[in-house]
């Protein structure tokens, strides 16, 4: 239950990627936290579900119309391959994801 692999996959295609992380309960790892039943963790997966629209919506609606941020340009140096020594077929095939370095 990590998202490392998404954050990652995220970060080589320049995409801006933040994580959700919403608890619907505690009993599995607090001793002092009574035992919860599954109506209770419905309860908080409907509650959680509306409160990450809500986070969804403020955060499109916070941003900016020019990103300035460093993701879109995170392969600029990663490439280290001369480009001359790039196959056509090769380019073709990476076009989407780094065919502005190319």
């Amino acid at each position: 239950m990590t998202n490392l692999p998404e954050a990652k996959l995220a970060r080589e295609a320049e995409i801006c990627y933040v994580t959700i992380a919403m608890v619907t309960d505690y009993d599995c790892w607090h001793a002092d936290h009574e035992a919860v039943t599954v109506a209770d963790i419905i309860a908080n997966l409907t509650q959680n579900a509306a409160n990450a629209a809500k986070v969804v919506a403020a955060a499109v609606e916070a941003m900016p119309a020019t990103r300035e941020c460093k993701c879109g340009s995170a392969l600029a140096h990663a490439l280290i391959t001369d480009r001359k020594a790039i196959p056509e077929a090769t380019r073709k095939k990476l076009e989407l994801l780094v065919g502005k370095y190319l």
